[in-house]
């Protein structure tokens, strides 16, 4: 096929609901290329002997090769190469930061006015074209049965991910999940506007499609041990992700309508909350009122564009600068577009209540960006600057704390000064033998592609140690 060379800009947009549609509705809201929009998007990729685009992918997709299927109209074959590496390309194709990732070492981007091919439109587009189509996809083994048992501990998106790479070389993997439904923060963190279910739905049943178990309200640590499960089970890998969420050590964080954004969320996305993951024992959503959001990252704008469409006026509070946020600018900038007020360098002091113990107010004070050469920027408050954001609800999208329900009481088990599990080695192995770690638990909060990663580097540990009975554990 003769290459075009002169397509290092001009990338093809994708479509996006208008501001006062999509305001209005649950759908998502960035609809996606269409077939002939994504080929003439894959025409600019040059299809790079010596692509820079897979180092800066943390699972390192294979992207020319996929890309290459769609400029030949080949998907299946797309969709089977990109599954070698992610059984998750409904999901990441939507939520990656590809910018910070794969398009950012586009070698397009080395042209003056370069534009990056858009990796994750296209990754998207494969993979809504096969589940869309009708085909029944059945992803083939690797190798037969091996007779060998793996418990996974979560059913987020490092356990999952975990179950699809070990089931797929012939192992028979039962996953515990403590909460009613699989999928982990990509189920209950993540909107339906910015995840379709049926898209994370289909990735996920492709999973359990090569015969994996699933054991759900199960809450290892509480319900059985993890030395139980071990005594059944010839390896175990720990994917619990983060634990509850947090909110700011302020006065007044307790009042009525002041909540934690994983709470919000999962009331939301599954119109229940659990108490592993949500501090707050009662949400009530609002609807009609004022909600201020605190926060500067992916969490901050779910809550956000979730609160416009239920009915809401949303403020968007955060103590540092866009530039800081790990939040893409685009989606900051379709928020002010649904007209949401952002609060920069703005940092709460307070939540004010009524009477009746019930948000009224967010007290906050404006902050000063201090700037230290080769060290992030430094924030301190502005003496006289306090001022009062009056509202119905808060919601803190501040991070989570950790949760070692199922594992605390495994004996000898290192653990990090957070009870995280950072204290595996470069395979994801911990400190005890035959027992694994990967996901949010060990970094305590990252990508989805990330825990991905984490699944991948761990299953083929698993993989070696099944086979050759070894262990290596390497240490921290």
């Amino acid at each position: 096929m003769k290459k075009r060379l002169d397509r290092w800009m001009d990338r093809m947009p994708m479509p996006v609901l208008p501001p006062e549609v999509r305001k209005r509705v649950f759908n998502e809201y960035v609809l996606g290329y269409g077939h002939t929009a994504a080929k003439d998007e894959s025409l600019r990729c040059l299809l790079c002997k010596t692509p820079t685009c897979m180092d800066s992918c943390p699972v390192s997709s294979k992207i020319p090769n996929w890309i290459e299927t769609i400029q030949k109209e080949g998907v299946l074959e797309g969709y089977k190469i990109l599954r070698e590496r992610n059984p998750f390309s409904s999901v990441c194709g939507r939520v990656c930061p590809q910018e910070r990732l794969c398009e950012s070492t586009c070698i397009l981007l080395r042209r003056k006015d370069g534009e990056a091919v858009a990796i994750g439109g296209l990754e998207r587009f494969i993979a809504d074209n096969v589940r869309m189509s009708g085909v029944n996809w059945v992803d083939e083994k690797e190798l037969p049965d091996s007779g060998k048992r793996v418990a996974i501990i979560g059913g987020g998106p490092a356990g999952l991910a975990a179950a699809y790479f070990l089931a797929k070389k012939g192992h028979k993997i039962t996953i515990f999940e403590a909460l009613p439904y699989l999928g982990g923060v990509m189920r209950y963190g993540i909107p339906e506007p910015r995840l379709p279910r049926e898209a994370l739905d289909w990735d996920i049943n492709l999973i359990l499609n090569l015969g994996v178990e699933v054991k759900t309200g199960v809450v290892v640590g509480e319900d059985i041990t993890l030395d139980e499960i071990r005594k059944s089970y010839d390896a175990v890998f720990i994917a619990v992700g983060s634990g509850k969420g947090k909110k700011m050590e302020i006065p007044g964080a307790d009042l009525k309508g002041a909540y934690s954004a994983i709470g919000f969320l999962m009331k939301v996305n599954t119109g229940e909350i659990h108490p592993l993951l949500s501090p707050d024992k009662e949400i009530e959503l609002p609807k009609d009122s004022k909600v201020v959001i605190v926060g500067g990252g992916f969490t901050a704008v779910d809550c956000a564009l979730v609160a416009v469409r239920l009915g809401n006026e949303v403020e968007v509070v955060y103590r540092r600068t866009k530039d800081s946020s790990s939040a893409r600018e685009d989606e900051w900038e379709m928020l002010e577009e649904e007209g949401v007020k952002i609060n920069w360098l703005t940092q709460p002091v307070e939540v004010l209540g009524d009477d009746s113990g019930k948000v009224k107010a967010l007290k906050c004070v404006k902050m000063n960006l201090i700037k230290e050469e080769g060290k992030r920027p430094k924030v301190e408050p502005i003496p006289g600057s306090e001022f009062e954001i009056p509202c119905d609800y808060v919601i803190f999208a501040i991070g989570q704390a950790y949760n070692d329900t199922a594992y605390k009481d495994l004996e000898g088990l290192e653990v990090d000064k957070w009870n995280n599990l950072s204290t595996v080695d470069d395979e994801f192995r911990t400190n005890v033998e035959g027992v694994w770690a990967g996901g949010d638990v060990v970094n305590g909060g990252d990508l989805v592609v990330t825990a991905i990663k984490h699944a991948q580097v761990a299953a083929a540990s698993i993989h070696k140690y099944l086979v050759s009975g070894k262990w290596e554990y390497k240490g921290k």
